[in-house]
């Protein structure tokens, strides 16, 4: 029993200590389409304007010859949407395409994240399925 309470002592002060000030937050979730591609994310919220350590997995499942990519975008404190870069994974059948380091701040807040999957071939619209939203632990309401 001793051990176990050093493990969650030594756990949160790890991540008091990457959080830099304040207690990390971290958040994750993934999204499986209805045609069958899948992404999945994990951010840590480390204050009201800001997330960092994001770690993001875009999978193409379905074998259909249409490359796959993973948005995501925030909406502000002041209400704005703002798209972050896309990740793509144009790797084909079967592959998983990792991207790290992936991080937001705004001086207004960030209020939520939202994470859309979009299958792309050429001359055709691309088709997307925004199923993933976290909400910011610290900014309030």
């Amino acid at each position: 029993m001793r051990r176990a309470g050093f493990v969650v002592a030594a756990t949160t002060a790890l991540t008091l200590g990457a959080a830099g000030q304040g207690w990390a937050d971290t958040t994750s979730g993934d999204i499986t389409t209805s045609w069958g591609d899948r992404t999945r994310i994990q951010v840590t919220w480390a204050d009201r304007n800001s997330f960092h350590n994001g770690a993001l997995a875009v999978a193409d499942q379905t074998c259909d010859d249409r490359s796959v990519h993973a948005t995501l975008t925030i909406q502000t404190g002041s209400g704005a949407l703002r798209a972050l870069s896309d990740h793509h994974n144009t790797d084909g059948c079967g592959a998983t395409a990792e991207f790290r380091n992936i991080a937001a701040t705004d001086p207004s807040g960030i209020r939520s994240l939202t994470m859309t999957l979009c299958r792309s071939a050429p001359e055709t619209p691309d088709e997307c399925e925004t199923g993933y939203l976290a909400v910011n632990p610290y900014y309030g309401s």
